[in-house]
């Protein structure tokens, strides 16, 4: 659902004749006839490196842990995480390039007007990014999201963007209309891989059979951008060490929905066992339960 309020104060409109109008859209095959935004303007057209991070809405925990990592990495190294702000994916790559502290500002391109927020559960993900970067749309105000908004939004994504980065989609997901404007525009598309079997990765893994390039570290797309990372993140995972034995439950224990028939094959440990131990993980952080499927976390904010 979304949620109408007021105009933001600082509302701007920039037309595709004005000079001040960024060339990477003007340039493009199917421009906008005009740019409406919140925040700072010149962020579309500085020069900065940026990354458009894009990915399922419905992601599991591994999916949400790793663009919440990547876009963080991606921010501190000075890179402006660029993308459309959905549940899922999208909004996990924003909440990391904002917990960097001194990074590159986020920019996010929506489908609906700028005083209409949706999803409504990312009014203050929405705030956060304009307040901090930049938040666009070629949607008038007042307007509200239509589906066919959807992948129009995602050509603006790609055209902004310097690389592509998938990480995770669903079978005929809506990720690939991004995937193919930023092909059709010559925007090079990697691809973080998947657990086998897991539907969210799916379109992912497909990727990287097509030729995309793997991501399996941030350097991986730094070094795909020319850039080097400014400096390793120093963490400290702040959770208690599994108890002994425990580490061969969360050893098999999947970033993804895992059963517990599953985890009784893979340690051919006894089902009472597994239980208590997978009670023990959950109470420290470790994993997590969601109608009877269990999955592994990362710890808020690792690396």
């Amino acid at each position: 659902m979304s949620i109408k309020r007021p105009l933001p104060p600082a509302a701007w409109v920039i037309d595709r004749d004005d000079p001040a109008f960024p060339r990477s859209l003007s340039e493009d095959p199917k421009p906008p006839v005009r740019i409406f935004g919140v925040g700072d303007a010149e962020l579309l057209a500085d020069g900065r490196a940026r990354v458009g991070m894009v990915g399922a809405r419905r992601c599991t925990s591994y999916g949400r842990d790793i663009a919440r990592r990547f876009g963080r990495e991606l921010s501190a190294a000075g890179v402006s995480v660029v993308s459309g702000l959905a549940l899922g994916v999208d909004g996990a790559a924003h909440e990391g390039a904002l917990q960097a502290i001194g990074g590159a500002p986020p920019i996010g391109v929506v489908a609906s007007g700028l005083d209409v927020v949706y999803p409504n559960a990312h009014l203050r993900l929405w705030d956060s990014v304009a307040e901090l970067g930049c938040l666009i749309s070629e949607a008038a105000f007042g307007t509200i999201p239509d589906s066919w908004r959807f992948p129009e939004r995602n050509r603006i994504i790609a055209a902004l963007s310097d690389i592509i980065v998938v990480v995770e989609a669903h079978p005929a997901s809506g990720t690939r209309h991004t995937v193919d404007a930023a092909i059709a525009r010559g925007v090079p598309v990697m691809a973080v891989p998947g657990p086998v079997g897991s539907s969210a990765s799916e379109g992912a893994n497909q990727l990287l059979r097509e030729g995309c390039a793997p991501v399996c570290e941030i350097d991986d797309v730094l070094t795909a951008l020319g850039l080097e990372r400014c400096a390793a993140e120093q963490y400290v995972d702040p959770r208690q060490p599994p108890e002994p034995g425990d580490d061969q439950i969360l050893a098999a224990l999947d970033w993804a929905p895992t059963g517990l028939d599953t985890l009784l094959r893979r340690t051919g440990l006894g089902p009472g066992q597994i239980t208590a131990a997978l009670y023990r993980l959950l109470a420290a952080g470790w994993a997590r339960c969601t109608d009877g499927w269990w999955e592994r976390i990362a710890a808020p904010g690792a690396p």
